[in-house]
């Protein structure tokens, strides 16, 4: 069983994967769970910082954990009111990656400008 190609996305040459795609690709390949902890919800000096841990469990009990952030730096302005919704999908991305052994970075963990990509 392979990842779907619609699910990879070409960006300025280089190939990212959706958290779309990992989520289904974990669906095919036995996913029991994915459970999300806000780990940190802070008023810096430059922005807001929001980070998530994600725990995806298999169905036969392997355990991979991601952790994902979202700053007014590292998301373009169209996601800045999304912050906390961001930082938890870079976890999932990060963990479904792991237990999916997918080694593209997701869409989603992309930061910057939205001119950027």
């Amino acid at each position: 069983m392979a990842l779907d190609k619609k699910y990879v996305v070409d960006i300025k040459g280089k190939q990212f994967v959706t958290y779309a795609g990992l989520l289904s690709f974990a669906h095919d390949i036995g996913l029991r769970s994915i459970e999300t902890d806000l780990v940190r919800l802070e008023k810096t000096e430059s922005g807001i910082l929001a980070l998530f841990s994600a725990t995806v469990t298999s169905n036969d009990g392997n355990v991979f954990m991601g952790y994902g952030d979202a700053t007014d730096k590292n998301v373009g302005k169209m996601i800045r009111p999304h912050l906390i919704r961001m930082a938890e999908t870079r976890a999932k991305s990060r963990a479904l990656r792991d237990f999916c052994n997918i080694d593209l970075c997701s869409v989603e963990e992309l930061g910057g400008s939205d001119t950027d990509f």
